[in-house]
């Protein structure tokens, strides 16, 4: 085994391990999210264990990590609170908070029909 991939292969370990751990933080304590996380993250990791072409490995290890950084700011749980009959967020400091400007201030239709011309 060259130098070269096993550097590739300590990455494809590393990109794998880093969105399991992930995914175990952000699904705390719900097992189903996390057992349907991890066998949908290991299904699409043997989808492409034979893949040679060191630019696809990099473009799926690229996109393993973005998954994970997806995850860790853009998805939160919910727990409902029994005594007060509501739904509590679990907000860590990785979840990335909008100030909502694009909401308070919308673009007008002019705008919007700038940017739909391809």
């Amino acid at each position: 085994m060259s130098s070269a991939s096993t550097k590739t292969r300590r990455a494809v370990l590393n990109a794998y391990k880093y969105l399991l751990r992930t995914q175990k933080e952000t699904f705390n304590g719900d097992f189903l999210a996390i057992s349907e996380a991890r066998r949908k993250t290991h299904e699409e990791f043997l989808k492409n264990k034979d893949e040679t072409n060191e630019k696809e490995i990099n473009k799926q290890i690229n996109q393993a990590l973005e998954a994970a950084e997806f995850l860790k700011s853009n998805v939160i749980q919910a727990v409902f609170d029994e005594k007060t009959s509501r739904f509590k967020a679990k907000i860590t400091d990785n979840t990335e908070l909008g100030d909502n400007e694009s909401i308070k201030n919308p673009p007008s239709a002019k705008e919007l029909k700038e940017k739909m011309k391809c």
